[in-house]
């Protein structure tokens, strides 16, 4: 009776192991937000608003509601962030969150706060309740290159 036991506790956490490792190959959350094609290429020394943590930039013409560039503390070799500006509660191309210098994100339709420090968009005060719609980012030879 132990052996048999033992058996069926390795078939479970062998079970479990598997489950985690499927679940973990998922591809990236899906945002409520429409897809639209962004493939952009900035010079951030164009932009005195990235000179410092916390800054940020508006584009208006990428993304569904545009798209927010914001520097992050978190991490040196990769410090810009890009969210796409359509609140997830409204979901509408014409209201658009609006950085306010501090790190959040504010919709002026809805009242919503997102958390743009460290990197998902996180809703902070309703009444949305999805993150932000996020582009990947990547830093090198000097210029931001934002992609979905």
């Amino acid at each position: 009776m132990n052996q048999l036991s033992m058996k069926v506790y390795k078939s479970v956490l062998l079970c479990f192991a598997l489950f985690i490792g499927i679940n973990s190959c998922k591809d990236d959350y899906i945002s409520v937000i429409p897809y639209v094609y962004v493939d952009m290429n900035i010079n951030p020394t164009n932009f005195i608003e990235f000179n410092i943590p916390g800054g940020s930039y508006y584009f208006g013409n990428y993304g569904y509601g545009g798209i927010i560039i914001f520097r992050d503390l978190a991490d040196s070799s990769n410090p810009f962030l890009a969210f796409d500006a359509a609140c997830t509660y409204e979901v509408s191309s014409t209201c658009r969150v609006v950085a306010d210098g501090t790190g959040l994100a504010k919709c002026p339709c809805c009242g919503s706060q997102y958390i743009l420090f460290g990197g998902n968009g996180s809703p902070s005060k309703g009444p949305a309740i999805e993150p932000l719609k996020q582009y990947r980012t990547s830093y090198s030879t000097g210029r931001i290159t934002v992609r979905n």
